[in-house]
C-alpha cells in the first residue's frame, strides 16, 4: 500500500483569518499613530510657547526682586556697622583683651539690630583678625566660623558662605573706628527661608525651581529643595539675552531652563524644570489617545476574528493545539467533532497523541523527582561537610582556617573603604596549670565555657574563632581602637565575673584572661605582630587586663 505523503506546511500569514485580522489592524493603528502624532506636536508647541513666555517673565521678575532684598541686606550691615556704641565696645574690648574669647556683653547690642534687621537670622561681629567676638542668631551656628577673606574685606561685600546647612549668602561690612582704623568687621547672615521666598514664584506652577549657583553651577538655594547640587550653566547661558533652552542635569535627567547674571554679586538666577514635568500634560494626552487606540484597535480585531473563526475554526484549533505541544504544554484536549472527514479523523489522533505524551512526561517527572531528591541529599550532606570544615570541633567556634579566609576578606574590602579593623587576642591566664592541676577533661570544660562566655560577650558584627589552644581571636570590623580597647574590657569583665565546675568537687574556679588589642594599618603581618605584642604586655602587666598596641599595625 503506497504511503501518502503529507500536505505541504502553509505559513501562518497565508490563511484568511491571519490576513483579514493583521489588514485590520494595521489599518487601525496607523489611523492611530497619525492622530496621536498630530496631538503631541500641537500640544507640544502650545505648551512651549507657554514656558517661552512664562520663564523669561518668572526670571526678570525674581531677579529684581531677589536684587533689591539681597541689596537691602548689605545696606543694613553698613548701617550696623556706624553703630557706635558697637564700635566703642569693640574698641574697648580690643584693648583690654586682645586674645579675650566671645563676650556676652555683645549681645544685648547685636540683638538689639537684629530685632530690627528682619533680612538676617544671625550676626557675627569678627576682630581684625577675624576672630569671632560676638554672635546672635538661630540659623547659622558662628562657632562653626566663617572664611578668613569675610574679615579681610576692605569694603561693603555679598558672599555665599557655607554653613552647616549649605551655602547661605552674607551681607558683610568693615567696622572703623574715628580715624578710619579697621577694627573689624560685622556680617549679616541671611534667612534661609527669606532667601527661599524671595525665589518663589506664582508664573511657575507646582514643578518649577528657581535657584541660585555660583559661576561653576553649585547650588547655592533653591525655591525648591530636590537634592539638586549643581546646574549646567554652560548649557544655559551663552547669548547676551537670556532664553530658554533644554539641557541634560546633573542627574543625567533632561530638563528645560534659562537663566541670567545675577549683578553685582557674581551669582547667576536660574530657573529650570524637569522635562517631563514641563510637558506633562503631553504624556497625559498620549495616553488617553494610546488608550482610545487600543479600544478601537481590539474591537475591529475582535469583530474581524469573529467573521473568520466560524471559517477556520477547527484548522486554527489543530494549529493552536500543536503550537502548545511545541512549547511544551501538552494538557490540550480538542474537542471531537464527530465527523469522519479528514478533520475529523486528525482530531482524534490528535487526541490519542497528548494521551500518550502525558503519560510519557508523567514517567519522565517522577524519575526526576527522584533523581531531585538525591540531589539534594547530596548537597546537605556537602554543607555539612564544609560547615564542619569551618568550625572547631570542641568549641562550635570558627577555626583558625575559616578565620585566616575570613581575614583575607576582610582587609581587602577595608583596603577599598578605607573602613577601620580592629583585632582581639584573648589568651586563659594559667591554663597550662590549671589543665594539669584538674585534667584534660575539666581543660576542654573550660575552652567550652569561656567560648560560650566570649560569644554572649561580641557583637553580631564580629567573628568569633578559636585560634588555638586556649587562645581565641575577634575581628572586629568598623571598629578604631578606642572601640576595640571597650570591647575587650568587655570581653575581660564577664571573665572574671564567671565562675566555673570543673572537676566532681563541685568547687567554684575563677579563670582571667588577657587581651591584645590592634589595629589594621596596612601590613597583615604587622596587625598580627601588633596583636600579640599587646598580649604580651597584658601578660607581662600582671595577667587579666586588656593592652592596646602603642603604635597602629
Amino acid at each position: 500500500m503506497p504511503v501518502s505523503q503529507a500536505p505541504p506546511r502553509r505559513s501562518p500569514r497565508q490563511s484568511l483569518a491571519t490576513k483579514i485580522i493583521f489588514f485590520v489592524f494595521v489599518s487601525t493603528f496607523v489611523t492611530a499613530l497619525v492622530v496621536t502624532g498630530i496631538s503631541v506636536h500641537s500640544t507640544y508647541a502650545f505648551l512651549r510657547r507657554d514656558i517661552d513666555r512664562s520663564f523669561p517673565a518668572a526670571l526678570e521678575r525674581t531677579s529684581e526682586r531677589l536684587t533689591n532684598w539681597l541689596t537691602d541686606g548689605r545696606l543694613r550691615v553698613e548701617e550696623i556697622a556706624r553703630n557706635e556704641r558697637l564700635r566703642s565696645w569693640l574698641l574697648a574690648r580690643l584693648n583690654e583683651d586682645p586674645l579675650g574669647e566671645v563676650s556676652a556683653g555683645l549681645d544685648p547690642i547685636l540683638q538689639e539690630e537684629l530685632s530690627h534687621a528682619r533680612t538676617f537670622s544671625s550676626l557675627v561681629v569678627l576682630d581684625a583678625a577675624g576672630r569671632v567676638r560676638g554672635a546672635i542668631g538661630t540659623d547659622a551656628a558662628p562657632s562653626e566660623g566663617l572664611p578668613p577673606e569675610l574679615a579681610g574685606s576692605a569694603s561693603a561685600t555679598l558672599r555665599a558662605v557655607s554653613l552647616g546647612g549649605g551655602p547661605i549668602p552674607v551681607a558683610s561690612a568693615p567696622l572703623l573706628d574715628g580715624g578710619g582704623r579697621k577694627l573689624g568687621s560685622v556680617h549679616g547672615i541671611f534667612r534661609r527661608d527669606g532667601l527661599a521666598t524671595q525665589l518663589r514664584s506664582d508664573l511657575l506652577g507646582n514643578t518649577g525651581n528657581v535657584t541660585v549657583v555660583d559661576t561653576q553651577g553649585l547650588v547655592l538655594t533653591a525655591s525648591r529643595q530636590q537634592g539638586e547640587d549643581r546646574v549646567p550653566l554652560q548649557d544655559l547661558l551663552g547669548n547676551d539675552r537670556p532664553e530658554v533652552r533644554e539641557f541634560v542635569a546633573a542627574d543625567g535627567r533632561r530638563a528645560i531652563g534659562i537663566a541670567k547674571p545675577l549683578d553685582p554679586f557674581g551669582w547667576n538666577l536660574v530657573i529650570h524644570q524637569p522635562f517631563d514635568r514641563a510637558f506633562e500634560p503631553v504624556y497625559s494626552v498620549v495616553g488617553r489617545i494610546l488608550l482610545i487606540d487600543l479600544v478601537i484597535v481590539l474591537a475591529f480585531s475582535f469583530a474581524a476574528w469573529k467573521v473568520t473563526a466560524a471559517v477556520v475554526h477547527p484548522i486554527t484549533a489543530l494549529y493552536e493545539g500543536a503550537r502548545r505541544i511545541s512549547q511544551g504544554e501538552l494538557e490540550v484536549e480538542l474537542p471531537d467533532t464527530r465527523s469522519q472527514d479528514e478533520v475529523g479523523l486528525l482530531t482524534r489522533t490528535f487526541n490519542d497523541m497528548i494521551q500518550r505524551l502525558r503519560k510519557d512526561r508523567h514517567e519522565i517527572e517522577s524519575a526526576y523527582e527522584r533523581l531531585q531528591e538525591q540531589s539534594d541529599e547530596l548537597q546537605r550532606a556537602n554543607e555539612v561537610l564544609e560547615q564542619l570544615s569551618i568550625t572547631d570541633g570542641l568549641t562550635r567556634l570558627h577555626n583558625h582556617r575559616y578565620f585566616q579566609e575570613h581575614l583575607t576578606r576582610e582587609i581587602k574590602r577595608v583596603s577599598r573603604t578605607n573602613e577601620p579593623l580592629s583585632m582581639l587576642v584573648i589568651d586563659i591566664d594559667d591554663f597550662k596549670r590549671l589543665n594539669d592541676r584538674l585534667g584534660h577533661a575539666a581543660g576542654d570544660e573550660l575552652l567550652v565555657r569561656i567560648a560560650r562566655t566570649l560569644n554572649e560577650s561580641v557583637r553580631a558584627s564580629d567573628l568569633l574563632a578559636r585560634y588555638g589552644g586556649e587562645e581565641f581571636v575577634v575581628l572586629a570590623p568598623g571598629t578604631e581602637t578606642e572601640g576595640a580597647v571597650n570591647l575587650a574590657e568587655k570581653i575581660r569583665t564577664a571573665v572574671a565575673e564567671s565562675s566555673f565546675i570543673l572537676d566532681d568537687s563541685m568547687r567554684l574556679t575563677r579563670v582571667t584572661v588577657s587581651i591584645g588589642v590592634a589595629r589594621y594599618a596596612g601590613s597583615r603581618r604587622d596587625f598580627f605582630e601588633a596583636a600579640d605584642k599587646s598580649l604580651y604586655r597584658a601578660k607581662a602587666a600582671g595577667k587579666n587586663c586588656v593592652m592596646a598596641a602603642e603604635e597602629a599595625a
